[in-house]
């Protein structure tokens, strides 16, 4: 038995991996377990996988039957399925950690998230979340993710309609896992960091944010972010993606979910929004009075999308 259970979802991330999951291994907290699933890989992945698990005990790969090949899930299916059966695998952790395929964890990352949570009550949703290290390829240091609070003005309501903390940077207590993964809907959620930020905030859990970068981020030139665009083309991709892309959707089934799940643990006002956004009358979502996003650009588009009847 491990204090923290990690949950690594890979991809054909040959390229980055190895070094990822060594910043994992050599982590000044050793205490854990590093669950591990691969999501149908086509590359050297799981052979690296593999490998690296017959080296360090605390690797367990998870594989979705005898044979190891695992079928392709989609990333937020893969990681809900592998934070099932960590939850399963390991009755007594304390804390769960994301980790994404090609980034690289300071040495000093579970340990921090270690110290703030232990001072959470254990049936209290507990998430800590960590500034990081912004890098290009080579993980020079380009920039820090936040310089203030990322949760400066940030309410139940517009987180979600846009991200807070990236996977990576989030280690949750086990109330908050069983909470988000222990239930029939949460393979179908695309983002799991979203996913369980949401629950924390809406059902009065514990949310801890340490400004000192803990991981480093790296932009390369397979990611499919609007981080690498400029600002025109910022503006266009975002657009495009909101309109034609899984956003709308995926955020349709995330309110349905939570909803379904949590409509009986929350407040009447909390409950009224989940109720209308869940539901399908457009005319009182487009004139719902709190903003639904930070900024009034953003707040714009998202009324439109819903005038649309995207959402």
């Amino acid at each position: 038995m491990a204090t923290i259970a990690i949950v690594m979802s890979t991809y054909n991330g040959q390229t980055f991996l190895e070094e990822q999951i060594r910043s994992i291994l050599g982590q000044s907290f050793s205490d854990f377990r590093l669950y591990i699933r691969d999501d149908g890989s086509s590359d050297d992945t799981i052979s690296i996988i593999n490998r690296l698990a017959m080296d360090d005990s605390r690797i367990t790969v998870v594989s979705d039957d005898a044979s190891g090949h695992n079928k392709n899930m989609g990333f937020g299916g893969s990681f809900a399925v592998t934070c099932a059966f960590a939850l399963a695998d390991d009755k007594e952790f304390k804390y769960l950690a994301f980790c994404d395929q090609d980034d690289v964890w300071e040495t000093g990352k579970l340990q921090a998230a270690v110290d703030k949570l232990s001072g959470v009550d254990s049936n209290t949703p507990g998430l800590f979340a960590s500034n990081y290290y912004i890098c290009d390829e080579k993980l020079n240091v380009t920039g820090n993710f936040c310089d203030g609070n990322p949760m400066d003005k940030v309410t139940f309501q517009n987180m979600f309609f846009e991200g807070v903390f990236p996977g990576f940077t989030l280690v949750i207590n086990r109330c908050l896992a069983t909470m988000a993964f222990l239930n029939d809907y949460s393979k179908d959620i695309y983002y799991h960091d979203k996913w369980v930020s949401l629950i924390a905030l809406g059902l009065g859990g514990d949310i801890i944010y340490d400004a000192t970068p803990l991981a480093k981020y790296r932009r390369h030139s397979a990611a499919a972010s609007s981080t690498n665009l400029g600002m025109m083309a910022k503006i266009k991709w975002r657009i495009n993606t909101v309109l034609n892309g899984d956003f709308c959707p995926r955020t349709r089934v995330m309110l349905e979910c939570f909803n379904k799940i949590f409509s009986d643990k929350v407040d009447a006002s909390t409950k009224d929004f989940l109720k209308l956004f869940a539901g399908k009358n457009r005319i009182k979502k487009i004139f719902y009075p709190k903003a639904l996003r930070r900024s009034v650009s953003g707040e714009i588009l998202l009324r439109i999308i819903i005038l649309l009847g995207k959402l």
